[in-house]
């Protein structure tokens, strides 16, 4: 054995977010290096000048790796498939270590999430391990160093709780997989950042009876530049009159401008036209990395869409997912038919506090201002600000809410393993914050997204 273990570290495809991220990765490789040579291996790292930013790139790097343990170190968010293809390069013996940064600055977590549904759609055998202060090394060198001595790393996790479910339950679940039996999805937009979040539409109508149909972005551009501006004006006002308070400022690379919001609500116009025009039950729709490149981001049409109080509306919701995320949609889908039409958050697990016993779910968008007091009259308590520059050049509004409902929540998602596809699903409870308590964790952790606590 050579004890050489190969560390390969993939980002963002956008110079403009790598940027930030590389020098705190940078730092971090630096401490992760001195642990791997206290456990006895010498460390190898395949792309030390600069993240892996592409496919090609990945299957260039990973051509380097020469070890007998790998390590993909992710730290913030990394296209997933920037991850999946070049690691089922790899020999299918070699241990794999999945390994996420989770300082709150970033998502690590999420890009290490979004990795491993691949690596498991694909059957490629990995371990995970979270690190948050790598200067610590007391705190990650015992699991490393049975990951490098051992060849796995298993934390021990608590006892699962069985959940005895009844005949009344599953005449539920008979009935609701029924009422999806025969229905139409729309996904707007190819795959997004590479993700393994898509469901052919064999396995749509194989699995649960439903039809699958898919368009161009661009059709769904052309089909709001139509919309009249003075229909979009009125659904501002709508959500302005209703109780939501939009940002606005004067400098579009960094403030929201009233022009993107028209422009949102066009696409809002157009969602709704697609929706009828092709018989849609539910929507995804792609932002990254085409549609950012050009318009403003569709966050504060999909938010609101989701939402029973919306411009022109009956008093239902849309569900529209982000990024043409089919097993989130899908997802939302089923929950809102096991609800009765209630809205349905879409969100990613980006942070939690074993402290406390939290998790924070944080994501840019396609949350319901709902959420914010569970209100179906109002939508005081929501907000919406220009979009992070470094990922959306051409801003957009956000659809945010501190989620302050109190109660038990739901969570679940369709995803792959091994080709086939599964279900997982849990419960929490949701920690109401403070404006003080939700100041302080947001501080450092995307402030102007949706945050959800449980």
């Amino acid at each position: 054995m050579n004890k050489v273990v190969d560390i390969y570290l993939p980002l963002d495809s956008r110079e403009t977010a790598n940027r930030e991220v590389w020098p705190v990765a940078v730092r971090q490789a630096v401490e992760l290096v001195q642990v791997i040579k206290k456990c006895g291996w010498k460390p190898n790292i395949l792309n030390p000048d600069r993240p892996v930013a592409s496919v090609a790139e990945g299957m260039r790097v990973i051509k380097r790796a020469k070890g007998q343990r790998f390590i993909n170190f992710m730290a913030g968010w990394a296209y997933p498939d920037f991850s999946v293809s070049p690691m089922a390069q790899l020999p299918a013996d070699l241990p794999k270590l999945l390994l996420g940064s989770a300082i709150r600055d970033f998502p690590g977590n999420v890009g290490l999430f979004a990795a491993a549904s691949g690596t498991a759609h694909m059957g490629i055998e990995t371990d995970r391990l979270f690190v948050e202060r790598f200067e610590n090394h007391g705190e990650y060198a015992a699991a490393l160093d049975a990951f490098l001595n051992q060849g796995f790393y298993r934390p021990p996790y608590p006892k699962a709780i069985e959940v005895k479910v009844n005949a009344t339950r599953r005449d539920k679940a008979r009935s609701i997989k029924e009422l999806l039996r025969g229905s139409i999805y729309g996904a707007v937009g190819p795959r997004s950042m590479q993700m393994w979040n898509k469901i052919s539409e064999a396995d749509f109508l194989r699995y649960f009876g439903i039809a699958r149909e898919g368009f161009d972005g661009l059709r769904l551009a052309k089909m709001a530049e139509k919309v009249p501006d003075k229909r979009a004006e009125r659904a501002l006002n709508f959500l302005i009159g209703k109780g939501m308070d939009l940002r606005f400022g004067s400098n579009p690379k960094k403030h929201l401008t009233r022009e993107m919001v028209i422009f949102q609500m066009k696409v809002y116009f157009a969602l709704l036209e697609l929706r009828e025009q092709f018989g849609l039950d539910f929507i995804g729709v792609q932002d990254q990395l085409d549609w950012v490149e050009h318009y403003p981001a569709t966050d504060l049409t999909l938010g609101i869409l989701n939402n029973k109080l919306r411009p022109e509306s009956g008093g239902t919701t849309v569900v529209v997912a982000t990024e043409a995320d089919d097993a989130a949609a899908l997802t939302m889908q089923l929950l809102k038919l096991v609800s009765g039409g209630e809205p349905v958050g879409f969100n990613d697990l980006r942070y939690w506090d074993p402290a406390q016993g939290l998790y924070w779910h944080v994501n840019s968008g396609a949350l319901a201002p709902f959420f914010a007091y569970g209100s179906h009259s109002s939508l005081a308590g929501s907000w919406s600000e220009r979009q992070t520059p470094m990922y959306f050049k051409q801003g957009g509004g956000t659809c945010s809410v501190v989620v302050r409902v109190p109660g038990v929540v739901t969570w679940a998602r369709f995803s792959y393993r091994n080709h086939k596809i599964y279900l997982a699903a849990g419960r929490g409870m949701t920690d109401v914050p403070t404006d003080e308590q939700w100041k302080e964790r947001s501080k450092k952790c995307n402030p102007e997204w949706p945050h959800w606590y449980l």
